[in-house]
């Protein structure tokens, strides 16, 4: 068997998440936008452990797992009036075409597919994802849109994160 390495991301897509709790096909979805080069992470947490021990024996009989949850992580460089209404609230003006945000955060809930250059891709038929503005304007720094995605239980006995290799992806087109 071959050895994965998974490195560089190469596309975040997103689609609306499906009634069936299914993944859309890869066709259907869309490119987020530029992902900032070196912010893309993704990160499990420990999980906990429950330790089941018989009176008197310091060795456990039974060790319970829970796993912890998956974040990802990006940032947006050329996030616009129309990416800071969809993912963080408010609206865009008719008129003079300006984000009005009114105060009020916005749940966003989309499909995301992580696919890097090579080795594994990832993929949430349904996941929370969270934004804030961030970044310094000034001539060296730059504005972005920071996400945060968690993916979410999808539907009754459906799977919540799919992953494979880039490799054995049907080539579009």
């Amino acid at each position: 068997m071959a050895d994965v390495y998974t490195f560089g991301n190469a596309e975040i897509l997103v689609a609306d998440v499906l009634e069936t709790g299914l993944m859309p096909e890869i066709s259907t979805m869309t490119k987020i936008g530029e992902v900032l080069e070196d912010s893309a992470s993704l990160t499990q947490e420990e999980g906990d452990k429950t330790e089941i021990f018989e009176e008197g024996n310091p060795d456990p009989k039974v060790i319970i797992e829970k796993p912890g949850s998956i974040t990802v992580a990006f940032n947006i460089m050329n996030a616009d009036p129309k990416m800071l209404s969809d993912y963080l609230g408010g609206t865009v003006g008719v008129t003079s075409k300006e984000w009005e945000f009114d105060g009020k955060k916005k749940s966003v809930q989309k499909a995301l597919f992580i696919k890097p250059q090579q080795g594994l891709y990832f993929k949430f038929p349904k996941a929370a994802i969270s934004a804030v503005i961030a970044g310094d304007l000034n001539q060296s720094g730059l504005l972005t849109l920071n996400f945060t995605a968690k993916p979410l239980s999808p539907g009754a006995g459906m799977k919540s994160v799919l992953a494979g290799k880039v490799s054995d992806l049907v080539p579009a087109g």
